[in-house]
């Protein structure tokens, strides 16, 4: 039995870039294992940190499938699923997705596309 390698969120963009699909990151993130930046409200509890998006009218979280990109970030950082963070995320704030070297970025149109996509 072949063992089935998960696909990076970096790959699954670079397949969006050449295929003009952006449908291809869904089944990618849903799946991801990402570390998202968050401020400890109290023990145990976490807020989102939200900063400033590509667009500068809106709002984004940073996330990274490598937590030792965000190594530098002196924030908690919080794991969970993307789906987690699909279902969690408030529908206005848009996701920063960082890299060693770049980072893509995923817009709230596109998010609330993907939530209509969801069971």
């Amino acid at each position: 039995m072949a063992e089935q390698v998960a696909i990076s969120l970096k790959k699954a963009f670079e397949s969006v870039r050449e295929h003009n699909n952006i449908d291809l990151v869904l089944p990618v993130l849903l799946k991801a294992n990402l570390h998202v930046i968050v401020a400890e409200t109290e023990p145990g509890k976490f807020d989102y940190i939200y900063t400033s998006s590509p667009n500068p009218e809106r709002y984004c979280v940073t996330v990274s499938e490598n937590e030792e990109v965000l190594e530098s970030i002196k924030w908690p950082k919080r794991k969970l699923t993307g789906l987690q963070l699909l279902q969690e995320l408030h529908e206005n704030i848009e996701i920063v997705v960082i890299y060693e070297d770049g980072g893509d970025y995923i817009t709230q149109e596109h998010l609330e596309w993907y939530r209509q996509q969801l069971p």
